[in-house]
């Protein structure tokens, strides 16, 4: 399931790139109370996870004692300041109760109860608010079992243009333009994909190729998630696919670089007057001049293969 996760996220991203993203477009009247209902279901797991007899929101096995007999004696003192730092257990909350008074009201007040108690923590404390206390569950159930008055001025709700907020959507933003088709890949080969595609490919069997990839290491897996991933994504657009650094099984590998391709890149990466080129890249600036070690580091960096369309700036 990880391994198919890790696959489909890497596909939508492809496809936000591809395509872009508006937000502006998201349908929140919809998603609102789904949004809500998300939230409702993960308290009742909460309080189903970590019930009151438990004295934190821990899991039960760090309770348990499991040094040495010498030890016993100051386990109870240890665990009591170690426990202090957690949200104590919750008592249940009725469903029914939950569902029908929560409303995305009560989560907005709610969420801004929480959103003052994060930023006194994290601020060092405001005077006011108990910074060594905090039970987003009892302040739930209390809130359902007497939903609170919302103010009729609101508008110091958002003090924040990007928080998320279940009363209004997002603001309006830019589209963020599509990217275009995907017309090819290029994979960098490094010692785990190398491994993980020859294990799979020496397997003739659907159930072979299965066996192998669960013997692999965890970053030969994840190496060569991401790389079929990306085999993928380019065949299905019809896209080629070439390798560098090494061949892979059934890939084609890109040889050295001749003179034409150096003159070709160069001249893509040429600033016109109006402060355009043909390909975007960066500028990385090194400062050697407030830390020499920088030149080093510069040119370490300008070896990396795959290291993407860039001019290295070193000043001394």
């Amino acid at each position: 399931e990880e391994y198919a996760l890790c696959k489909a996220n890497f596909r939508d991203l492809v496809n936000k790139t591809v395509s872009g993203d508006d937000f502006t477009s998201f349908d929140f009247d919809t998603n609102q109370y789904q949004f809500l209902s998300d939230f409702k279901a993960n308290i009742l797991d909460y309080v189903e996870a970590y019930p009151s007899d438990l004295p934190a929101a821990v899991d039960s096995e760090q309770l348990k004692f499991t040094g040495k007999e010498k030890d016993r004696a100051n386990f109870k003192t240890n665990m009591e300041t170690y426990l202090s730092q957690f949200a104590p257990g919750a008592d249940p909350i009725d469903p029914a109760q939950l569902e029908a008074n929560f409303s995305t009201d009560q989560y907005a007040l709610f969420k801004k109860k929480f959103g003052i108690q994060t930023t006194a923590v994290i601020s060092g404390g405001d005077g006011v608010t108990d910074i060594d206390r905090f039970a987003p569950a009892e302040i739930v159930r209390d809130m359902c079992a007497q939903p609170e008055v919302v103010p009729k001025d609101e508008s110091k709700e958002g003090d924040y243009p990007f928080e998320f907020s279940l009363k209004s959507g997002p603001p309006d933003l830019a589209p963020i333009p599509a990217g275009g088709p995907v017309i090819g890949a290029i994979i960098e080969v490094n010692p785990d994909l190398r491994a993980a595609c020859e294990a799979v490919a020496a397997a003739k069997t659907l159930r072979g190729k299965a066996e192998a990839l669960q013997f692999l290491t965890e970053a030969q897996k994840n190496a060569h998630a991401a790389a079929s991933s990306i085999v993928a994504i380019a065949r299905k657009a019809g896209g080629t696919i070439r390798t560098v650094g090494g061949a892979l099984p059934g890939l084609d590998e890109i040889q050295k670089p001749g003179e034409a391709d150096v003159q070709t890149a160069l001249k893509g990466m040429e600033i016109g007057d109006d402060g355009t080129s043909a390909l975007n890249y960066f500028i990385q600036v090194y400062r050697a001049g407030d830390w020499p070690v920088y030149e080093d580091y510069a040119i370490h960096r300008a070896k990396e293969p795959l290291s993407g369309p860039r001019q290295i700036v070193v000043t001394k």
